[in-house]
């Protein structure tokens, strides 16, 4: 956008320019055209002193060569009006003359400064202008200037100094061109300043052929005018304060091929022309310029290839990279693994493991710290994977939380597996990102090249299958299957069947046991959702809770189990008053039909509140606080029991429980599990043990494995227990036997203090 000041300045210079036009040829003409001047001169510097460029220097060196050149206006007025004589050479063409290295310099204190290449590219196209002027300068100025026999030496001389002066200025204009740098306002002026004043010029030498010309060169006057104006209106402009930093330069275009065709054909035509207008060719000189430039421009060639091949391997480079990471993404992976299975079929290569690393509950990071945390983390992971990699590993993002490792060279399926215990290990340790600590678990699923498949598709669908299987299991760490579930890797045409399951009733609930660990017997289970698929067989919620999520089934399905679980738990009501624990993800959580969901199963099955656990994570109550606070707040206001699930995988933090009205914990079975062979774990367990306690929290234990870890429980006071040691999620209606064997098991063990026949 033009500001007021400049567009001010050049309506007024326009104005004096069409007054100066039309005023008759005289001294009033003569002293508008130097009021034109000063008045440029003036915009300059004013413009310079008001914008105050980066680069001063070079700026201050136009104005100086403006204001030489306004001089020898000013002489030659001088010497014309007053002193009546109008000699050649004359001081006026001193203070002309000394424009041009002023000019010049200021030009090229304004070309950025770039890289080698650039500059040398820059440099030859200017060099192939550079010699069709000069011969087009030669033939016709500066030949017949020099060999003309009238006049003194002085006077030849200065007449070839004013053509070689325009061919340096022109040399800049070229060079301003092609160095890609001509796109502010302020450099667009600067470049129309010059070619004015070059065009001025060459017009004004050629009237000098033309008898009588001394009454026709000033209707030139507006041209160098409107010169002088541009360039002052270059420096007022404000764009001018970044002319000559360094841009990115552009991509080689269509237009740079043109100009160097039309360089290659500028020769052969001004011998054309010389020949059409009868004068004698310059053959020689023709001919040495065309060899010149032919040579030139196989140079320009080449640096023009390699460049575009440097373009082309950048752009390749840059399809192949993950932009978060810098590793490579799944584009380029799975072209590394055609490469691997086409040598594998050919026998020229051995076994290689191919790994994924999944994170946990990533997307709860971005939804509760942020995108920014969330880039910042799977750097950071990539960072670790980099470091951790062993030698010619290739490394990936598939995408979202997913890592890639190919490990070329693996021994055995115990190899492969020591790597992807290895890379499971690095996310052992919190992850620090913006001066926080976030603990970030993951699983490693793999699959071995060339056993389990030849297709880079399939081994990468194959691999994710095992990640999904290895979020289920303790080590975090599985090998695919062929009989394993599918995991988060469930196909989009079997997500398109839950609903149809649902109905059909293949969507089962499965219990497990929950025991108290004072009296030894059993008061609650969890009800857990598993997918009795005709084809895949009983699938685990890994394989479809997290695709129910996404697609918006989640709502529905969370019914069905509501109802299922409600109604088994009135049943049991009959016989013994056990209590029924269902879980809620974060989508159940921020919906705000939940309430009404659950008020409704309660009334249908006509069941106690106390009787019915709601299970949360810990992250996903964070999700949005002010919403799950509310929908807590609600939820306990029916009676029901809310418990947190897997505390300590995310914020580990008793502060934030205080607002919520939960009563109960759930230890995460990464701590449990470990409970026996881990003082670290088992000082974490008894301090949330006794920190719930001193809140009026219970504590549930997840992940007992057996009688030992049970009896430690014990000791610590821990409330509840539950886990395949004491019992594994069964149908509803084998549930009564599991129960019978705990009671008649687990109360022994725990008076005596000593293990005994496990129950399962």
């Amino acid at each position: 956008m033009v500001t007021r000041g400049p567009l001010l300045f050049a309506l007024a210079g326009t104005a004096l320019v069409i007054v100066e036009g039309l005023t008759p040829v005289g001294l009033v003409r003569d002293l508008l055209f130097l009021t034109i001047g000063a008045y440029a001169v003036a915009g300059t510097v004013v413009g310079i002193r008001r914008n105050r460029p980066r680069r001063p220097r070079p700026w201050y060196l136009l104005a100086a060569g403006l204001a030489s050149w306004v001089l020898g206006d000013a002489l030659w007025v001088f010497s014309d009006h007053v002193l009546g004589i109008d000699p050649f050479p004359s001081v006026a063409d001193v203070a002309y003359l000394s424009a041009y290295p002023l000019l010049a310099a200021g030009l090229h204190m304004l070309l950025p400064v770039r890289d080698r290449r650039t500059t040398v590219r820059a440099l030859l196209d200017t060099a192939i202008v550079g010699v069709c002027v000069a011969l087009v300068l030669w033939v016709a100025f500066i030949e017949p200037t020099w060999t003309e026999p009238v006049g003194t030496f002085a006077q030849q001389a200065t007449a070839v100094a004013y053509p070689i002066g325009d061919a340096v200025l022109l040399g800049y204009l070229v060079h301003l061109g092609v160095s890609s740098v001509v796109r502010d306002r302020s450099l667009r002026l600067i470049a129309a300043s010059l070619v004015l004043v070059l065009v001025a010029d060459v017009a004004f030498q050629s009237l000098a052929y033309v008898d009588q010309y001394e009454g026709s060169v000033f209707v030139l006057d507006p041209l160098f005018a409107l010169s002088y104006l541009a360039l002052a209106a270059a420096a007022l402009d404000p764009s001018m304060r970044a002319v000559g930093d360094v841009r990115p330069a552009r991509i080689e275009a269509g237009g740079r091929i043109a100009f160097l065709t039309c360089a290659a054909l500028f020769l052969p035509v001004t011998l054309l022309v010389e020949d059409l207008l009868a004068q004698t060719p310059h053959v020689t000189e023709a001919a040495a310029a065309a060899a010149v430039v032919i040579g030139l421009i196989a140079a320009r060639m080449v640096l023009m290839l390699r460049h575009i091949q440097r373009q082309a391997a950048h752009l390749s480079a840059l399809a192949d990279t993950d932009f978060l990471t810098g590793l490579l993404n799944r584009r380029r992976l799975v072209h590394v693994l055609s490469r691997r299975t086409a040598d594998a079929r050919r026998g020229a290569q051995g076994r290689s493991a191919v790994l994924l690393l999944g994170l946990d509950r990533f997307t709860e990071v971005n939804d509760t710290l942020g995108h920014r945390i969330g880039d910042e983390l799977l750097r950071a992971v990539a960072a670790r994977l980099r470091s951790a990699a062993p030698e010619g590993a290739v490394l990936a993002r598939l995408g979202g939380d997913v890592f890639g490792v190919l490990v070329p060279g693996v021994a055995d399926d115990d190899d492969a597996a020591r790597h992807a215990r290895l890379l499971a290990g690095l996310l052992g340790d919190p992850v620090v990102v913006s001066d926080l600590g976030v603990d970030v678990e993951g699983g490693v699923g793999f699959v071995v090249l060339p056993d389990d498949g030849a297709d880079p598709a399939e081994l990468l669908h194959r691999a994710d299958v095992a990640l999904s299987a290895a979020r289920g299991v303790a080590d975090r760490v599985a090998r695919y299957d062929p009989r394993m579930e599918l995991g988060g890797a469930l196909a989009p045409e079997l997500m398109a069947e839950l609903g149809a399951a649902m109905a059909a009733g293949q969507v089962v609930v499965h219990y497990q046991p929950q025991v108290d660990v004072c009296s030894g017997r059993v008061v609650g289970a969890e009800a857990l959702v598993r997918w009795q698929h005709p084809v895949h067989g009983l699938l685990g919620p890994n394989a479809f809770i997290p695709a129910a999520e996404r697609t918006g089934q989640i709502r529905p399905l969370t019914r069905l189990v509501l109802d299922h679980a409600l109604a088994e738990c009135a049943r049991w009501q009959a016989d013994r008053p056990l209590s029924v624990s269902v879980n809620l993800s974060v989508r159940n959580l921020l919906d705000p039909a939940i309430v009404d969901d659950v008020r409704d199963a309660l009334e249908r099955h006509r069941l106690d509140p106390s009787l019915v656990e709601l299970e949360i994570t810990e992250t996903s109550a964070m999700v949005d606080q002010a919403r799950s606070a509310t929908a807590l707040r609600a939820l306990a206001a029916l009676g029901v029991t809310l418990s947190i699930d897997d505390y300590g995988t995310g914020y580990g933090s008793l502060a934030y429980l205080q607002e919520l009205p939960v009563q109960r914990l759930k230890i995460d079975r990464s701590f449990v599990s470990d409970l026996r062979r881990s003082h670290a774990s088992a000082a974490i367990v008894r301090s949330v043990v006794d920190l719930s306690q001193r809140l009026g929290l219970s504590v549930v234990a997840e992940g007992v494995e057996d009688d030992e870890t049970l009896v430690l429980l014990r000791d610590m006071r821990c409330d509840l227990a539950q886990g395949f040691g004491l019992g594994r999620p069964v149908p509803a209606d084998r549930l009564c036997d599991v129960v019978r064997r705990i009671d008649a098991h687990v109360p022994a063990v725990l008076g005596l203090g000593v293990p005994a026949q496990r129950a399962h």
